[in-house]
């Protein structure tokens, strides 16, 4: 009898051992979890926000994760990319022009389970697909509406079962929701200081900033990459005859055509005055200048009504491309590395003579710099 007994509570305080070392544990989690919610929070900018979301996260049991943010007006992914040089692994950006039924069909709970494998595997990828056997999706919302899903990926088919936490899981997804929505606001705010006041472009400053980060980034991706320089036809005399005011709008209009025919990772600047500068990263010369062909054309056929008269404007553009230049570079061995380091200098001065050539020529018309053979 005695013997029964002492087993019963050996038994007994195996089991609350076990419980104990349970809430431990738990405890831990929570604690863990706690500290990443205020990292989240507290995240200074996108690598930070993003590296806690699709690396950091992975250490709560999470095999693979995936982030997809909406990006309604084409702002979302360059505010939270343009200025880190690699692609966040596991992150993606839908519209609403080429993607409205992926985004139609985004869930207002979590959902948890092996089917979400199958519904949502244009998140996972093809090579992916048949690695993982559980996984639990979390809308991120503001409001009534959904920016972006977050996709947790699990080996184990036992991981995420359906039901399980969700009222936690919409807890964390309204934590990153309000995260990213945070790191957006901080970066439009940034980007004020980089803008010019009339027209909106992008000021001098920055464009000079990016031109060297984007030449970098093209040099080490071997890339190429296009420069424009485009001035307004005779600018001068549009300000003598119908004062700066008129001058003014000519070149607020200017900037939003220009806009119109460019990707939003573009870069288009005011660079002084009456001329302006276009970034055309990854981009040939030949898709460039039909690019510019299509800038001069729309602003030749664009007519601004000044007190009833009709005023026609021009411009002229100068373009100039990364490869030729390097290639210049690389034929000619004097001076070599000092002009490699100076790539981006090298490309707006091309880009300006082949404008100076274009103004010479007859002005509204389009000008390749020729590079010396």
């Amino acid at each position: 009898m005695e013997e029964k007994r002492l087993e019963q509570n050996k038994h007994l305080r195996d089991k609350l051992n076990q419980m104990l070392k349970e809430a431990r544990r738990n405890e831990q989690t929570q604690t863990s979890f706690d500290n990443f919610s205020l990292s989240v929070v507290a995240a200074q900018g996108p690598e930070e926000l993003f590296n806690l979301l699709l690396t950091d996260q992975k250490k709560f049991r999470i095999d693979e994760i995936r982030l997809c943010l909406v990006d309604r007006f084409h702002e979302v992914e360059r505010l939270l990319t343009e200025s880190y040089q690699n692609k966040y692994t596991g992150l993606s950006f839908i519209d609403t022009e080429t993607s409205n039924l992926l985004i139609s069909d985004m869930p207002d709970m979590p959902v948890l389970g092996t089917r979400i494998l199958t519904k949502y595997d244009w998140l996972i990828g093809f090579d992916d697909e048949n690695n993982y056997k559980s996984a639990a999706l979390i809308p991120l919302k503001r409001g009534k509406e959904i920016i972006g899903v977050q996709l947790l990926l699990s080996k184990d088919v036992d991981r995420y079962n359906r039901g399980d936490g969700t009222t936690f899981l919409k807890r964390l997804g309204a934590m990153i929701a309000i995260s990213i929505e945070n790191c957006i606001n901080r970066q439009r705010i940034l980007e004020l200081g980089y803008q010019d006041g009339l027209t909106n472009a992008y000021n001098r400053r920055y464009f000079d900033e990016r031109l060297k980060h984007e030449t970098d980034r093209c040099v080490r991706n071997k890339t190429d990459l296009v420069c424009l320089f485009i001035d307004v036809d005779f600018f001068k005399q549009i300000n003598d005859k119908h004062g700066h005011q008129v001058g003014d709008a000519v070149l607020v209009r200017l900037v939003a055509l220009m806009s119109e025919q460019v990707r939003s990772s573009d870069i288009v600047a005011r660079y002084g005055g009456e001329e302006f500068a276009v970034i055309l990263p990854d981009t040939g010369i030949q898709l460039a200048h039909e690019v510019a062909e299509r800038i001069r054309s729309k602003v030749e056929a664009q007519k601004l009504i000044i007190n009833d008269n009709t005023l026609g404007i021009t411009v002229s553009i100068g373009l100039a491309s990364l490869s030729q230049i390097r290639y210049q570079i690389e034929s000619d061995e004097k001076d070599h590395l000092h002009a490699m380091e100076n790539l981006d200098q090298l490309l707006l001065g091309k880009a300006d003579e082949a404008l100076y050539q274009a103004k010479q020529t007859g002005r509204n018309q389009v000008v390749i710099q020729k590079m010396a053979s």
